[in-house]
């Protein structure tokens, strides 16, 4: 009895040890493993001058002032699609966007402000937001974000994103991944971060421009209704018509309060004069006052839309035709803004 007693105990405690190595093995065989990188390409901009190295097949995506780089195409589409449908389906990748954004196109200089804006973002997608470290990218130091996206119980996507400046620009680096894929790449991650380099800083010179002011040499904008110098470090855009505009036209440089504004409505038969008088009660105008434009009477007012703001909004008519020119620049440096406005306006042609 004893001894059929010692065999069954000697049987259970063999299967039980069994079962544990059987589980134990089952268990090391689901969990995912990190990638093994055996190659690497290297990304060089040869406009932008930036560079860095990604591991070799995944896909490439590259943008006017960034690169989005992806461990498959699968995970490329669920990127894409997950923030419009996070039920979409697909492998658990990552995505590492590298990109960049001067001062005037973020609309300030400070990096504070530029991590807010991103901050925003990430908000906007219900994301957890975690404490803000140190990072460094590209051998500039900045400032680090991380954060985590959540889309149910089983699926979410963690990150971080590192944002630095150099030379009036705003760089940035954000790597991503989908729930534990994020942590396998860590070293990948890692790895590609350390090879990015910025473009090369400009040699410092005494007379440098300064991006507040406006350009002394002037370019043309020219089509079927005019033609106008405007300042070659202001860019134009051709926003959506309003009303009963036929068409129209917004330069602008660095500071967005020191704008020139251009549009052409129907005259309705009327002259300068009493398209001036229908229109100037809507400005609370400071002062008023006569002029010519490409040799057609105009009149103009002067107002402040806000403190520290001043506009001069022109009027004229030509061949029943309406032309509206607004000129708006920061009061403290009006004497920066106002004698190139000026040169704009004498260099104005209607056509």
């Amino acid at each position: 009895m004893r001894r059929f007693v010692k065999s069954l105990f000697s049987k259970t405690a063999l299967m039980i040890v069994t079962c544990t190595a059987i589980a134990f093995v089952i268990s090391s065989c689901s969990k995912p493993k990190p990638p093994e990188v055996k190659e690497w390409t290297l990304y060089q901009d040869p406009f932008y001058g930036f560079e860095l190295q990604y591991p070799k097949g995944w896909l490439v995506n590259a943008e006017a002032n960034r690169i989005r780089l992806y461990s498959s195409q699968e995970a490329a589409t669920r990127f894409y699609n997950i923030y419009t449908d996070p039920t979409a389906q697909g492998p658990d990748g990552v995505e590492v966007t590298f990109g960049f954004e001067k001062f005037k196109d973020a609309g300030t200089t400070s990096l504070d402000s530029f991590v807010v804006q991103a901050k925003q973002k990430f908000s906007d997608y219900n994301s957890q937001i975690g404490q803000e470290q140190p990072g460094t990218l590209g051998g500039e130091t900045g400032i680090e974000v991380p954060y985590t996206t959540k889309f149910s119980s089983k699926l979410a996507i963690d990150g971080r994103r590192i944002m630095v400046v150099r030379d009036s620009v705003f760089f940035y680096v954000n790597f991503a991944g989908f729930n534990d894929a994020y942590t396998l790449y860590k070293a990948v991650f890692d790895t590609m971060l350390s090879s990015i380099k910025l473009p090369k800083l400009k040699a410092s010179k005494t007379n440098a421009v300064d991006e507040t002011k406006p350009s002394q040499t002037l370019t043309t904008f020219a089509n079927d209704f005019i033609e106008m110098k405007y300042p070659d470090n202001f860019d134009y855009k051709l926003p959506a018509k309003q009303g009963d505009q036929i068409f129209a036209i917004a330069f602008a440089g660095y500071r967005q309060d020191c704008t020139i504004e251009l549009d052409v409505r129907s005259a309705n038969k009327w002259d300068v004069n009493k398209i001036f008088d229908q229109n100037k009660g809507m400005f609370k105008p400071k002062s008023t006052g006569d002029a010519t434009i490409d040799g057609n009477p105009a009149k103009y007012l002067v107002y402040s839309p806000v403190p520290k703001v001043e506009r001069r909004v022109y009027f004229t008519v030509k061949d029943n035709k309406v032309y509206r020119v607004l000129f708006t620049w920061y009061q403290p440096m009006q004497s920066d803004y106002w004698p190139i406005f000026e040169k704009s306006l004498s260099s104005l042609k209607i056509k």
